[in-house]
């Protein structure tokens, strides 16, 4: 997420340049030894594998697709009844032929339809494909594994198909692994939680915050940024505020890292809206001294990345509701942002060894 017209970063491990900055650049900067550097360097190495340890607990399934957007999918179990190989002609990828059995949420008539799978007979050439073509977060359980007739799947799929259309599938879940039982279980949680939204309004959401499943956690947030309800009630900005306070100060670094995303999801709606609708402040949700103060919170992390990805988001956000027409330089490592008039000349030289943003608040008067 960047607010700028035009942004790069540039990470470069080179250390034999870092010190023939220009002049501008040194003054911007100050102290910036090897050694300095090397201090950086290792902290941010050290915090990447902090957040390592429990990355796979904070890994967002595939099937949170569809559960996050209810008009677009439905949830369906669905039973393979054919799979048709690769021809090398009218067939390019295998094609499966599901018929959905209940459709758990959503309306929706029993119908065929097919998809298009990754798996191939070829184990070389699905391996080649796989690794240079899908990321690994992308997979479905039928591209992993050979599908075969009789298997079932949870499946999200777009409300609208028709009998042997060949549709998008991008929420799985295979009936058939019982590695994904706490899946199932966390998927009937959460279709429990929105049922009872629907019926009693956002009440269920805020509760969610405190689920113990981070992903079911992350939709909640998506979806009280998403009700009016929600944000005319300032019971309920004190809620979250609370909330995030709370998992900043959490001592698992990830949860942490969490809070910051939802923060930047946030703050992104409230500028959408602000825009949108012509308020003065940032609201919904939150106003925006709240949000650049939970920010600032979040730059003080133990842990060095979740600190400069609050920086970077607090400065960026603070950009994106000042004048237009600016430039900037911000170097998250540094916690230090370097403001220019329009058409300044990036203050960085091409080989800086650390990670930075560099951008225009508006295109025309970047000069670029």
């Amino acid at each position: 997420m960047r607010v700028s017209s035009i942004f790069a970063i540039i990470l470069l491990s080179s250390l034999s340049m870092c010190c023939q900055e220009s002049q501008t650049a040194s003054g911007f900067l100050g102290d910036f030894s090897p050694e300095s550097l090397h201090s950086i360097v290792e902290s941010r190495r050290f915090a990447r594998e902090e957040l390592a340890h429990q990355s796979s607990m904070f890994e967002t399934p595939n099937i949170a697709i569809a559960l996050s957007s209810p008009i677009i999918y439905v949830i369906v179990i669905g039973k393979i009844t054919g799979v048709q190989l690769p021809d090398g002609a009218t067939i390019p990828k295998t094609r499966i032929r599901f018929h959905v059995e209940p459709v758990i949420r959503g309306d929706g008539q029993v119908a065929d339809f097919d998809v298009e799978s990754q798996w191939t007979p070829n184990a070389d050439t699905q391996n080649e494909e796989l690794s240079l073509f899908t990321s690994k977060r992308n997979l479905r359980a039928f591209d992993i594994r050979e599908p075969e007739v009789g298997d079932r799947f949870i499946l999200g799929i777009a409300p609208a198909y028709r009998d042997g259309k060949l549709i998008p599938v991008p929420s799985v879940i295979d009936l058939q692994d019982p590695n994904q039982a706490a899946l199932i279980a966390n998927v009937e949680r959460f279709l429990a939680i929105e049922a009872s939204a629907k019926r009693s309004g956002f009440a269920p959401y805020l509760a969610a915050l405190d689920d113990k499943t981070p992903w079911i956690r992350d939709i909640a947030v998506h979806w009280l940024t998403s009700s009016d309800a929600f944000n005319a009630s300032p019971g309920c900005a004190e809620k979250f505020s609370d909330v995030v306070k709370r998992q900043l100060q959490s001592s698992t670094p990830n949860e942490r890292q969490q809070a910051v995303g939802w923060l930047v999801w946030v703050d992104s709606v409230s500028r959408l809206e602000s825009k949108r609708r012509g308020f003065s402040d940032g609201l919904p949700v939150l106003p925006d001294s709240e949000i650049h103060s939970l920010f600032d919170v979040a730059t003080q992390d133990a842990n060095a990345e979740i600190g400069d990805e609050a920086f970077e988001y607090r400065e960026s956000s603070d950009l994106d509701r000042g004048p237009s027409g600016e430039c900037f330089t911000i170097v998250p490592a540094l916690r230090k942002t370097f403001h220019a008039h329009a058409a300044k000349q990036n203050p960085l030289p091409g080989e800086f060894p650390l990670s930075y943003t560099y951008g225009c608040t508006s295109l025309e008067e970047s000069g670029k």
